[in-house]
C-alpha cells in the first residue's frame, strides 16, 4: 500500500486476515487483476475448484468479509476481490468520483473489466450491500457478462425503508473524516457491525474473534476507510437519509434479465421483507428466499443454509 499514513501496517493486516482466512480451514490463492478503462489494479483472492464464482463485499470492509461461506464452497471457484480502494487493491485514479456521473460510470466498468482481467467471458455474481450496487450497474450495462446474480440482503441502490439515525449523524459534516482518524478496536467495531445489522451474529459469536482482529486491523492499518469516503458520492445525508441520486432507475432494473435471486435476512435494518418484495417486482426474473432471524449478512448467520442456496442456484 502506498501511502503516508503512518498507521499502515500491510504486514499486520496480512497477518490478521491470514488468520482469519486459517479458522474457516481455507488457503487463498492471491490474483493481481488489472483494470486499464478504471485505471487500477484490482488484489482478489481465490479458493476452491469448479465454476467460477466473483464475490463483490459490501461497504467498508473487504473481500475476507466472505470466508464463512467460501469455507462452505470447495466445489465453487470462489473468486473474492477487495474492491478498488479497499484493503489490499489500489484505490481509484485521481479524483472526481463523488460526482454520480463518473461514479456511475465506473461502476458499470467494474464487473465487466474484472471478468475480461479473469480470462472469462461470464461468470456467475454474488454480492451485497454496497457490492450491490456494482453487480446490479455492471450486469445492466454489460449483460453478457454476467450469468446469474445472487444477492444477499439490501442491495445499495434500492430504498432503506429507516435510516438508523447513526448512519444519519455519520453523514454530519467532518464526522466521517473525524472516524477515520480514530483507532478502532474490537468493542467500537462489534458495536458498529451491530448496528449495520450484524447484532445476532454478533452476539450469538457467528461472527468470531478472528474476524474482529481482521475488522479491526482493516480499519486501523489500511487505507480503505478514507478511500471509501473518498471515492463515491455520499450514500447517506442527515436530512434526506438515503441520497436519492443512488437508487436505480426502473429502466435500469429493466435490463437484468439474467436470473437473480434473493437471499434476505428478515431483520435486515436496511429493509425488510416489504423492501425485499418491491425489489423482486421490479426485476424481470428474480426469486426470493426470506431467511428468518438473519440480518444485513445472512451468509455470517447462517452460513451453511446460504451455502446450500449459493450452489443451488449457481448449478441450476
Amino acid at each position: 500500500m502506498n501511502s503516508d499514513n503512518p498507521n499502515n501496517d500491510e504486514a499486520t493486516y496480512r497477518a490478521t486476515e491470514a488468520s482469519l482466512w486459517d479458522s474457516v480451514g481455507v488457503s487463498p490463492t492471491e490474483l493481481q487483476l488489472t483494470l486499464p478503462g478504471i485505471g487500477c489494479t484490482v488484489r482478489a483472492q481465490e479458493a476452491g475448484d469448479g465454476p467460477p464464482a466473483l464475490f463483490i463485499h459490501g461497504g467498508a470492509t473487504g473481500g475476507a468479509s466472505w470466508a464463512h461461506l467460501v469455507a462452505r464452497l470447495p466445489d465453487h471457484r470462489c473468486i473474492v476481490i477487495d474492491r478498488p480502494g479497499c484493503g489490499l487493491s489500489e484505490p481509484l485514479p485521481g479524483d472526481g468520483w463523488t460526482d454520480m456521473t463518473k461514479f456511475a460510470g465506473y461502476a458499470d466498468a467494474l464487473v465487466p473489466e474484472l471478468v475480461a482481467s479473469l480470462g472469462l467471458s461470464s461468470i456467475n455474481v454474488a454480492s451485497t450491500s454496497h457490492g450491490g450496487f456494482f453487480a446490479f450497474r455492471g450486469a445492466a450495462a454489460a449483460p453478457q457478462t454476467v450469468n446469474r446474480i445472487l444477492e444477499f440482503s439490501w442491495p445499495m441502490g434500492s430504498p432503506m425503508e429507516k435510516v438508523p439515525m447513526t448512519f444519519r449523524l455519520a453523514a454530519l459534516p467532518g464526522a466521517s473524516a473525524l472516524s477515520t482518524r480514530m483507532p478502532a478496536n474490537a468493542t467500537l467495531v462489534k458495536a458498529a457491525l451491530s448496528s449495520a445489522g450484524l447484532k445476532s451474529a454478533i452476539k450469538a459469536g457467528k461472527f468470531h474473534d478472528e474476524a474482529v482482529d481482521w475488522m479491526v486491523s482493516f480499519m486501523n492499518n489500511t487505507e480503505s476507510m478514507r478511500n471509501e469516503m473518498r471515492m463515491q458520492p455520499k450514500v447517506i445525508t442527515p436530512i434526506a437519509g438515503l441520497n436519492p441520486d443512488m437508487l436505480h432507475a426502473p429502466e435500469l432494473l429493466a435490463k437484468l434479465t439474467m436470473p437473480i435471486h434473493l437471499f434476505w435476512g428478515e431483520d435486515d435494518p436496511n429493509g425488510g421483507e416489504a423492501t425485499a418484495k418491491m425489489l423482486v417486482g421490479q426485476l424481470p426474473n428474480a426469486t426470493l428466499e426470506m431467511v428468518e432471524g438473519a440480518g444485513h449478512a445472512p451468509w455470517v448467520d447462517y452460513p451453511d443454509r446460504a451455502a446450500e442456496a449459493t450452489r443451488a442456484f449457481f448449478s441450476s
